[in-house]
């Protein structure tokens, strides 16, 4: 998988291609799967084959010896391929052809099956040691940067460590000196360390981005699983037994040279017990070492699963703060859609409401000016405006506060009387918090702005002076809308059913369930009444 890093480099990150995903993907009979087996297999053969032509022009016993010691480079092809294998397609691509490679060469070299085995193992230990490093830590594989190079150096050399694990194995069943062993076995880790670091690197360096790119359009490519606490758990196991293998082994040669010392010069006393406290000394600080390195890697997985379960804690924490946002928002979501299509249906209301009253004053006021017509409708709209800002202001979705409509609309109306030259106090008491829902809002809105429109309009002469309290409270469950004027106040021949103001009132009054009423004695009074909760 082609990446950017943080520098803007084309990086490489390993992405394993298994052989079960390609079945499952392609099936057997697929030409590219087909193709991609034919190469491996090949290079299988060549791996192979290189064990017998190092067997035929050196033979091992040769290159194992002493004097040729640098030659042990040489058998060593196998574990290179591997290595490619396992860093561009995959783990079990690599160990296949290492494992079968090294169990040929040991046992053509005389070496019993058992024997032959643990000694492949050792080889695909380090093979495991990249796969889990790589696995668990993406780090660029064509080693562009040198923080993906340096990472590239420390895993090569705790995986030629553990392969050279084998060369005990070697030793222990051809029954070495402990010379020759010593040699064996620096020679093996240190040739495979340079073989990683001369010819692996290189070779990442230069093929692997070509070779991913040619791969990532063959195939495609499986998305990488998260890495598990399993795995980094299996890395740091690994790491652990790998240098605990590596200092028991060093503390063994070290206690089997000084008793070959020991045993093979005449020595005094003092010197033998000198020797003797050297190797316990020896012997104690090998499992102090291995105590550490216990310890450590015991630390390290609690280390591990403590910030795991810290941060997983934290994730936990902010996925849930994020399906309670996400809840919160689809509830405001649907809030808004249902107020959206409440709002169409009211302003579709509202036209029609208008353009009923409208042609009522037509048909009915045949006395009005066109002049007073437009300043009726003109109040109508306002009133109707009015209750919308109202309902944007309010903490309720589809509700009015009404103290708040009827100080905008006083304060409109207000506006409106000075054009008239009338000075008539508008002066609002209402309840705090009563509100009403849309539905209930529109014709309640109406009754007032037609109730102080006629207190305004017929209770007081151009140029007088007056004052209209209007009055918004709840008694006995009930809300209240009271319109009062010190005007002249109503003619002896009022008639409720004859004025078209009126007419609206009872209506809008019928449509609430409201009783309504009035009285004329020195101040002019409306009364609504009908249940706040319907």
């Amino acid at each position: 998988m082609e990446a950017k890093d943080q520098n803007g480099i084309n990086a490489t990150v390993y992405q394993p291609l298994t052989m079960d995903y390609l079945l499952g993907k392609m099936g057997m009979t697929n030409l590219k799967f087909l193709g991609l087996l034919g190469i491996w297999i090949a290079l299988i053969g060549v791996s192979i084959s290189s064990v017998f032509v190092v067997e035929y022009y050196f033979g091992f016993s040769e290159i194992l010896n002493q004097d040729k010691i640098g030659q042990v480079f040489l058998i060593q092809i196998p574990m290179l391929i591997g290595m490619l294998l396992v860093f561009w397609i995959g783990f079990e691509w690599g160990f296949i052809p290492v494992f079968i490679s090294t169990f040929v060469l040991a046992f053509t070299a005389s070496m019993a099956w058992y024997w032959s085995l643990l000694y492949s193992m050792s080889f695909t230990l380090g093979l495991s040691v990249y796969a889990l490093s790589y696995y668990c830590v993406s780090f660029d594989l064509s080693l562009r940067t040198l923080k993906s190079f340096t990472f590239y150096v420390v895993v090569s050399l705790f995986a030629a460590l553990a392969c050279s694990l084998g060369a005990f194995v070697w030793s222990r069943f051809y029954g070495l000196p402990l010379f020759e062993t010593l040699m064996i076995w620096k020679s093996w880790w240190v040739s495979l360390f340079l073989q990683s670091f001369v010819i692996g690197g290189p070779l990442l360096y230069f093929l692997t981005p070509w070779i991913y790119r040619f791969r990532n359009k063959l195939f495609d490519i499986p998305p990488k699983n998260e890495v598990s606490l399993k795995w980094i758990y299996s890395a740091i196991t690994t790491v652990v037994i790998v240098l605990a293998l590596f200092i028991i082994s060093a503390k063994l040669l070290g206690s089997q040279s000084i008793e070959q010392e020991i045993a093979g010069s005449g020595m005094s006393t003092q010197v033998f017990n000198s020797m003797m406290s050297v190797n316990e000394s020896f012997e104690i600080v090998t499992w102090i070492s291995i105590s550490l390195v216990f310890f450590i890697g015991v630390g390290s997985i609690y280390l591990v699963g403590s910030w795991n379960k810290s941060l997983q804690e934290e994730v936990d924490g902010q996925t849930r703060e994020l399906r309670e946002k996400e809840v919160k928002l689809n509830i405001a979501l649907n809030e808004r859609d249902d107020l959206l299509n409440v709002i169409h249906d009211r302003v579709r209301t509202n036209l029609t409401m208008v353009l009923a009253v409208l042609e009522l004053q037509l048909k009915s006021d045949s006395n009005k000016s066109n002049e007073q017509i437009l300043k009726d409708s003109h109040s109508l709209i306002r009133s109707l405006t009015i209750v919308h800002e109202s309902m944007s202001q309010t903490k309720r979705a589809n509700h009015v506060d009404l103290k708040n409509y009827s100080i905008k609309l006083s304060n409109r109306i207000e506006q409106a009387l000075r054009k008239d030259r009338k000075d008539i106090d508008l002066i609002v008491h209402a309840e705090e918090g009563i509100t009403l829902d849309m539905e209930r809002a529109i014709p309640f809105s109406m009754i007032m702005n037609e109730l102080v429109m006629n207190a305004c309009t017929h209770g007081f002469e151009s140029g007088g002076k007056g004052r209209v309290v209007i009055e918004i409270f709840v008694d006995d469950e009930q809300l209240v809308l009271r319109v009062t004027d010190n005007g002249k106040g109503l003619p002896e021949d009022f008639d409720e059913n004859t004025g078209i103001g009126m007419r609206i009132v009872r209506a809008f009054s019928k449509q609430l369930n409201a009783r309504f009423d009035y009285t004329s004695f020195n101040t002019t009074s409306f009364k609504l009444r009908f249940l706040l909760n319907k």
